[in-house]
């Protein structure tokens, strides 16, 4: 398949443009299935990966016109696959692979075979010292379709280092502004750091050590497939953990970082008190609200108070979230 310049530059355009109102996976999944026009394949399998000679690591990933098996299917037969042998041998080049070609192993047979991939190619983008790297895996079928040219592979490999960059950028549409308090990061179910690293590390890098390299460290780690919000005294933190997963079934962890206050200290049901409170409200009227006695109000305020160290209403409103 013949490509030039101005088709990748108009790619690229399309996908910055893109990148400045979309969410990250949902751009992902655009610009795999935009360039599948582009580029000419059938199908791909995409995603964040860690390629190493004692095996690789899938941090995430999802299929354009595949089935959703297909990650398992080549789970089995991994330890065969040749794009991967050729990426470890040299990791500047795209492997290629032709199910018609000299080189062939049972297992990427059987993979050919059961999805009809018979012309494949792998573009990775490395990032130094991070173990998730943006990949795209295109295949395209038929005895007679045409091979994967030194054109198409260099065009492959420019596409995806722009798509990576530019999930970066969509990414702060999907996370919060990093401020002197915040800061969030998506991360793969391994706990490895997707996107959002150095924002989290700017804001609370002294509580990592050096051989947590990219990931998180463990005191987080344990919580990251843990849904909600997460206090952690130790730290003095405040986890919030948020699965994120797109329709085309690309699988991500949001975790968010806050300093810990003292309103967070409170149970659920003396928030719900506080919130009442601050707004100006009695104490009847907060029971009222919540549908308790005002004696049981008034207790709990006590409550309220003395974790916050406080004494009146004006000092509780200071302490309420808006």
């Amino acid at each position: 398949m013949y490509t030039n310049m101005s088709e990748l530059s108009a790619f690229v355009v399309k996908l910055n443009a893109r990148a400045q109102q979309s969410g990250m996976t949902d751009l992902v999944n655009w610009a795999v299935s935009n360039l599948a026009d582009v580029l000419g394949y059938d199908c791909a399998w995409y995603g964040w990966a860690h390629v190493q000679q004692r095996g690789t690591t899938i941090h995430a990933s999802s299929v354009y016109n595949l089935p959703k098996h297909y990650y398992d299917t080549w789970t089995g037969v991994a330890h065969q696959d040749l794009l991967v042998e050729q990426f470890i041998e040299d990791p500047t080049c795209v492997p290629t692979y032709d199910r018609y070609g000299n080189a062939q192993t049972d297992g990427m047979e059987t993979l050919s075979d059961t999805f009809g991939l018979r012309k494949m190619a792998t573009a990775m983008c490395l990032r130094r010292d991070r173990t998730a790297s943006f990949y795209i895996s295109a295949y395209r079928g038929g005895q007679h379709t045409g091979g994967w040219t030194r054109g198409d592979c260099e065009f492959l490999q420019c596409a995806v280092d722009n798509i990576s960059a530019a999930a970066r950028i969509a990414a702060k549409n999907d996370l919060p502004a990093s401020d002197a308090q915040t800061a969030a990061v998506f991360l793969s179910r391994h706990g490895a750091t997707i996107v959002g690293l150095d924002t989290m590390r700017d804001r609370f890098g002294h509580l990592w050590t050096r051989s947590d390299g990219d990931r998180v460290p463990k005191w987080l780690a344990d919580y990251v497939d843990q849904p909600g919000e997460h206090i952690l005294i130790d730290q003095e933190l405040v986890a919030t953990c948020e699965p994120r997963m797109s329709r085309e079934g690309l699988s991500l962890q949001k975790v968010s970082l806050r300093p810990l206050r003292k309103f967070d200290l409170l149970t659920g049901r003396e928030r719900d008190v506080a919130h009442v409170l601050a707004s100006g409200k009695s104490h009847k009227e907060t029971a009222r609200i919540l549908g308790v006695a005002p004696s049981t109000i008034r207790n709990q305020t006590q409550s309220i108070y003395g974790k916050l160290g406080i004494d009146n209403r004006a000092s509780l409103a200071k302490h309420v979230p808006v």
